[in-house]
């Protein structure tokens, strides 16, 4: 009984210590575990609320969204948050500013897409894209309330912030699309509520955590190197992105609107464990961190990186299984009309595995590596994406499905390869 209860005291405060400010690794789980849960709930009511073909329109529309804002460089706000943390707090303001700038690329290029549905006689997604612009233009700016919070390391308030604004933001069109079935309105509710929470939380985050307007490190040097990093980092992002979105966008305009609708639930499930798995493990960032600024020895920082793969791969397996199994009743009490597409998500699970590699590619990000990360990054984007064009051209369905399994292997496991090649001193990165 002794033994029991100073292992539930120790328990207790190792839980404790994860919700602390030094840490907030519990916070950024926490956020997850409610988030994540969240997400998928919202995909389910709306695939089953809206038709096959709107729904398949609907995420080709957030996915072409999500690519256009790569445009608006949003490495800035990595930046910006790594300087909050230093102390430069007159970053979160120079960042805003350099944010009201480039939000009208992605604007422009959302009016430039929706010109070309109304030249082509597509109004329907023609007025869509039009929608986006607003978006674009002001939803996207607000949320550079986020570099505030984890700039100052506040993962409590930034947890609470992310819960409270998911509700506001995807419950109301849920209501809309139940109600209407009109997808103009989905998507106008969508942007409104997500405008609205992002305009509240910016200025309660700027008028709560005060940062002083005031930097010595304004100087013409240490903004170039803000904006030089910023552009690494844009793009190292940006090319994630477009791994992501670039799929769907591709199966849209190969295979058609009931297709990617199918496909986009496919991947909906496996993304959503691999989620909360990683969650965790974005904790191995930190911890990387504070190992370089205690000069560790980077063999003891691969060995950090072997002992997580190994130890994230049984646990990813468990869950690739469990996944397999549970899908088919997951289909059949969730998606009845989707029944006959189960086993694409069923194949897809493998893709699971994949979080196991993600620790190689986490150690070349915390060494800032960006130039290698974006050389192994552009690399598998355009063979995986050419892949994927012809895959479903001639394959269908399932070529996609493959190919997208690959693409989530892919970096991760390249940086893994790398990381071995460290070791032994074959390269220099």
């Amino acid at each position: 009984m002794e033994a029991i209860r100073k292992y539930k005291d120790k328990s207790h405060i190792f839980v404790k210590s994860k919700f602390e400010k030094e840490d907030g690794a519990g916070w950024l789980l926490l956020q997850q575990l409610i988030i994540a849960p969240m997400s998928l709930i919202t995909t389910v009511l709306l695939a089953r609320i809206l038709s096959i073909e709107d729904y398949g329109f609907y995420k080709y529309i957030l996915s072409v969204y999500g690519i256009v804002a790569i445009f608006g460089f949003v490495g800035f706000y990595n930046i910006a948050a790594l300087n909050i943390q230093r102390g430069e707090d007159a970053f979160f303001n120079i960042g805003f500013k350099y944010r009201k700038l480039l939000r009208w690329i992605p604007g422009i290029l959302s009016l430039l897409i929706a010109s070309y549905y109304f030249i082509r006689g597509n109004d329907f997604l023609g007025t869509l894209f039009l929608i986006t612009i607003f978006a674009h233009l002001f939803s996207d700016l607000y949320d550079f309330y986020t570099v505030g919070t984890s700039g100052r390391g506040n993962y409590k308030l930034n947890a609470y912030l992310a819960v409270i604004g998911y509700f506001v933001t995807y419950v109301p069109p849920i209501i809309t699309a139940y109600f209407t079935e009109n997808l103009y309105l989905v998507f106008a509710t969508l942007f409104l509520c997500q405008f609205i929470f992002r305009f509240l939380a910016f200025k309660y985050v700027k008028k709560k955590l005060h940062f002083d307007k005031d930097l010595e490190a304004s100087s013409k040097e240490s903004l170039g190197d803000y904006k030089k990093e910023s552009l690494h980092l844009s793009l190292n992002g940006a090319l994630g992105n477009l791994q992501v979105h670039g799929s769907g966008a591709i199966v849209f305009n190969r295979l058609g609107a009931e297709a990617n609708a199918i496909y986009s639930l496919a991947i909906t499930f496996a993304d959503f464990i691999y989620g909360i798995i990683g969650a965790p493990l974005g904790k191995a960032l930190l911890i990387l961190s504070r190992m370089t600024r205690d000069k560790v020895h980077d063999g003891e920082k691969r060995t950090l990186v072997k002992h997580l793969s190994k130890k994230y791969f049984w646990l990813a397996f468990l869950a690739m299984l469990a996944t397999m199994l549970a899908l088919p009743f997951v289909y059949k009490i969730l998606f009845a009309k989707y029944f006959f597409s189960y086993q694409f998500a069923v194949v897809y699970s493998l893709s699971i595995l994949a979080i196991a590699f993600h620790p190689a590619y986490q150690y070349f990000y915390e060494a800032r590596k960006i130039k290698l990360l974006n050389t192994i990054q552009i690399a598998t984007l355009v063979l995986g994406l050419a892949s994927l064009f012809f895959s479903a051209m001639y394959f269908g369905l399932w070529g996609a499905i493959i190919v997208a399994i690959i693409m989530r292997f892919a970096n991760n496991i390249v940086s893994s390869i790398f990381v071995l090649k460290e070791k032994r001193g074959s390269i220099k990165i």
